[in-house]
């Protein structure tokens, strides 16, 4: 008697967690895609692009220094005294380093960009995701990441990059 309760009570325990899944509203939104194709963070990209490209032209013309000193002290260095070849040895040492630091920190900043943009991309993200399924009655959106499939009319993506856009 006590199994035929228990089959009965765990029978209508999935027949109820049925119905309400039945019942909730779920979609899903490819983070990536829908961060990517927003206005400002395209251009942010190019804000980005611009400043790596600066610096990709600073830390060119220090390594053609370098280069031009290297060749001209291997070129020279029978000609030149000691002293002088030592002198040499040691500015393109320098320079370097100093080559070395500037690469360093160049590729630092650029990370801290890139990550300030996808950052602020993000909490506005979040903040848009929140309200359109709040707004939509919705009870789960879940990231594309964490779907193995999911049919065409529960994916928010383009719905959300549009809100994305309009906000500033």
């Amino acid at each position: 008697m006590k199994k035929i309760i228990a089959v009965c009570i765990v029978m209508s325990c999935l027949w109820v967690g049925q119905s309400f899944a039945s019942e909730m509203r779920i979609a899903y939104v490819d983070i990536k895609v829908s961060m990517e194709n927003t206005k400002a963070y395209q251009q942010g990209v190019k804000r980005f692009e611009a400043l790596q490209n600066k610096k990709r032209k600073q830390l060119d013309a220090k390594r053609k220094t370098l280069t031009d000193l290297d060749k001209e002290l291997q070129m020279q260095s029978m000609a030149m005294t000691s002293e002088h070849l030592m002198e040499k040895q040691q500015k393109l040492t320098r320079l370097k380093k100093e080559f070395d630091r500037d690469l360093q920190d160049a590729t630092d900043e650029l990370k801290r960009e890139k990550r300030q943009l996808d950052q602020a991309m993000f909490g506005k993200f979040y903040n848009a995701v929140k309200t359109y399924g709040k707004e939509h009655k919705f009870d789960i959106i879940l990231p594309r990441s964490a779907i193995i499939y999911g049919s065409k009319p529960y994916d928010i993506t383009a719905d959300i990059t549009k809100i994305l856009d309009k906000t500033k």
